[in-house]
């Protein structure tokens, strides 16, 4: 299965350039980060299929542009090919890449990655989010949290034994219904890279707390694991799975708030 490509590397190239100077020149030759010992460019020319860096690069903004388009976003940046300058449009989005960059597979970020993917969530989603993950500030203690999720329709104590989080860590209600008939979706955050096995293990601890609200079947549940990636079609499995994979891009604000088609 393909892992973390090149075109998403020189992505976080740019982010990273762009985070900290709104406007520059990426070239294979003047990139800090890409010099001329770096990998990065060799790879983007071996999957665009391009003869030369600069050809590489506007085939990978080209490939970047439909991959946010296809999220219902815009790419966070505009290029001008004739002299390879690089110009912020989102600054706050480029720099929250160069953040999860910085942390991946930082097990002690774990809560870093939740609270900043629920703040990009925040700018996505409608109804209510709620960031119940271990470690917790708040209702550290097992009664709390349980008298918590209570008021979101759970019925049963979902930590039991030596359960911490019951394998929820952000927990979206959207705004349809009323509780406790109200839809759940529940993002399990890995931050670490795309592993399929790892977000079905997360999965199924949460179905199971899931099984203990009182009023909602477990077709009413929708599990999602975002992961500290990117991913796109060739990059998960055509089977069918018992999650929604999600990646960074999915955190991209939104262009096209709602589509409308009738038949």
């Amino acid at each position: 299965m393909p892992k973390f490509n090149s075109k998403f590397a020189f992505f976080e190239v740019v982010a990273e350039e762009l985070s900290s100077e709104p406007s520059r020149v990426i070239t294979r030759a003047g990139s800090r980060l890409g010099d001329e010992d770096d990998p990065l460019f060799d790879g983007l020319k071996a999957e665009t299929h391009s003869s030369s860096s600069e050809d590489a690069i506007r085939a990978a903004v080209d490939w970047l542009d439909m991959h946010f388009r296809g999220k219902g976003s815009s790419l966070p940046f505009a290029y001008d090919s004739e002299s390879g300058r690089f110009t912020a449009l989102d600054v706050p989005y480029l720099q929250f890449i160069e953040r999860m960059k910085g942390i991946r597979t930082i097990g002690k970020r774990s809560q870093q990655f939740e609270l900043e993917v629920m703040e990009k969530l925040r700018g996505r989603v409608t109804g209510s989010l709620h960031r119940v993950g271990d470690p917790r500030t708040m209702m550290p203690k097992k009664a709390e949290f349980n008298a918590y999720l209570k008021t979101l329709g759970f019925t049963g104590n979902v930590l039991l034994g030596k359960d911490r989080d019951g394998g929820f860590d952000i927990l979206w209600l959207l705004p349809l219904g009323s509780k406790p008939h109200r839809p759940i979706v529940s993002v399990q955050c890995k931050n670490g890279l795309y592993d399929m096995g790892e977000g079905a293990k997360s999965v199924n601890v949460g179905l199971m707390s899931l099984g203990l609200h009182g009023r909602l079947q477990a077709t009413v549940h929708v599990p999602c694991v975002l992961y500290n990636d990117y991913l796109f079609p060739e990059r998960v499995t055509p089977k069918p799975m018992n999650f929604v994979p999600l990646g960074l891009t999915d955190l991209s604000p939104l262009t096209v708030l709602l589509t409308a088609e009738a038949i």
